[in-house]
């Protein structure tokens, strides 16, 4: 195998490699119907733009340990629901939503021709917050199923990005190696960033917006574009290219 400065990726699913936003707001319409809602109050941007604020201040707070995976999830469709005038079983509205979220195995522009190319002299692993049931059937049923050694969901670890503990959940089940081999790449910066700080990792921060780059937390590389990666991770450095 040809030698490369990066042989270990710890590589985000949302937002980094799959399109969490086409896959949210399938799911949450379909949902959304399923329940009677739109007989009610006709589905539009505006609710799932409500939705996706609500989701959001949930998983912030999941992140700063202020609440856990099972008040997440039935929180935020208690706070949607009260926003819009709407009653349901928020339990039985997760249940739905999370069907039909394991649907959605919509990739990001040059994700598979990245993540093909990065198999071929690399290990690539999967670290993301998320239900594992959920995950793994996307991730199982898209068209990176195979690539990855291994997928690391938060619920399995117990703990989510960025607490030390996910890491050392991952790093148990790495066996031995030199965290200087290891490069984690992610659009989060209080998740992924936050997360490879503490756990003494380089980072690569997706940034296709071009958003300022933070005083904190410490990142190594940052790319706009996915197949600026593959330099990178071979060499260790950094090129300009406009695609």
């Amino acid at each position: 195998m040809e030698t490369v400065r990066y042989p270990i990726l710890l590589l985000d699913a949302d937002g980094t490699l799959y399109d969490f936003k086409t896959s949210q707001a399938h799911a949450l319409e379909r949902a959304y119907r399923g329940a009677g809602f739109g007989d009610i109050l006709p589905y539009s941007c505006e609710i799932l733009e409500q939705y996706s604020r609500v989701n959001q201040s949930w998983w912030q707070r999941l992140e700063r340990g202020e609440c856990t995976k099972e008040e997440l999830q039935l929180g935020r469709f208690r706070e949607f629901f009260a926003a819009l005038g709407l009653s349901f079983d928020p339990a039985e509205f997760n249940r739905m939503y999370m069907e039909e979220l394991g649907n959605g195995t919509y990739l990001l522009p040059h994700a598979e021709e990245v993540c093909r190319e990065l198999a071929k002299t690399c290990s690539l692993y999967i670290v993301t917050n998320g239900v594992s049931r959920t995950q793994r059937r996307r991730i199982g049923g898209s068209a990176l199923n195979g690539l990855f050694r291994e997928i690391f969901v938060s619920e399995d670890a117990g703990v989510p990005k960025p607490e030390a503990g996910y890491f050392e959940y991952v790093f148990s089940h790495l066996g031995e190696v030199d965290r200087k081999n290891i490069l984690l790449v992610g659009d989060s910066l209080s998740s992924d960033m936050k997360g490879a700080e503490n756990a003494g990792l380089d980072s690569c921060w997706f940034n296709p917006q071009s958003a300022p780059l933070p005083e904190h937390p410490h990142i190594t590389f940052t790319i706009r574009d996915l197949r600026e990666l593959p330099t990178i991770v071979k060499t260790g450095k950094q090129e300009e290219k406009n695609f």
